[in-house]
C-alpha cells in the first residue's frame, strides 16, 4: 500500500509540473503579442482622447495596422487606426458600424458562410471591416465599409491546395 501511495503522489507531482510547464510555454508564446497590444493601446492614449482601450486588433493587408477600440473621458465609444509613421485616424463608433452590426449584416446577406475572422483595418485608404470566411470548400476575404457597412466590390479567393 505504501508503494501505491508513493506512485500516486509522484504522478500528481509530475502532472503538476507538466501543467506548470505548459502554462509557462503558453505565456512565453503570447507575450510578444500582448506586449504589442499594450503598446498600441498606450500609443492611442498618448495621441488621441482615448482613456480606456477595450479591444485591440492587428490588421495586415498592404501594411500593418493596429486598431484600438475604447472610450474617451465622457464614455463615448471610439476606434483608433494606428499606421506607422502617420497620424492616427479616429472615428466615433456612432459614425460607423460596430462589429456586432457588421456581423448581423453579414449573417443577413451571406447566411451560407462560416465566418473565420472579422476585424477592422484599412483597404485602399478606406476604413473597413475585413472579413475572412469559408464558403463550401473555399476561403475568401471581403471588405465592408466602416462608415456604411456596405460591402466593397472586391472579393479575394484563396486558392485550394
Amino acid at each position: 500500500m505504501r508503494k501505491r501511495t508513493q506512485w500516486i503522489l509522484l504522478s500528481i507531482v509530475i502532472l503538476l509540473i507538466v501543467f506548470l510547464g505548459l502554462h509557462r510555454f503558453y505565456i512565453y508564446i503570447h507575450e510578444d503579442t500582448w506586449r504589442a497590444e499594450r503598446a498600441a493601446i498606450q500609443q492611442a492614449k498618448q495621441e488621441t482622447d482615448l482613456v480606456q482601450g477595450d479591444e485591440v486588433w492587428k490588421s495586415v493587408w498592404d501594411e500593418v495596422i493596429w486598431v484600438v477600440q475604447g472610450e474617451d473621458e465622457s464614455g463615448r465609444k471610439m476606434m483608433v487606426w494606428l499606421r506607422e509613421g502617420q497620424e492616427p485616424e479616429v472615428r466615433w463608433l456612432s459614425e460607423g458600424k460596430s462589429e456586432s452590426q457588421v456581423r448581423a449584416m453579414i449573417k443577413e446577406t451571406l447566411p451560407e458562410i462560416q465566418v473565420v475572422r472579422l476585424m477592422p483595418g484599412i483597404y485602399n485608404n478606406q476604413l473597413v471591416w475585413q472579413l475572412f470566411y469559408k464558403q463550401k470548400d473555399h476561403h475568401y476575404y471581403r471588405f465592408f465599409s466602416f462608415t456604411s457597412g456596405e460591402p466593397l466590390p472586391e472579393v479575394f479567393t484563396l486558392p485550394n491546395r
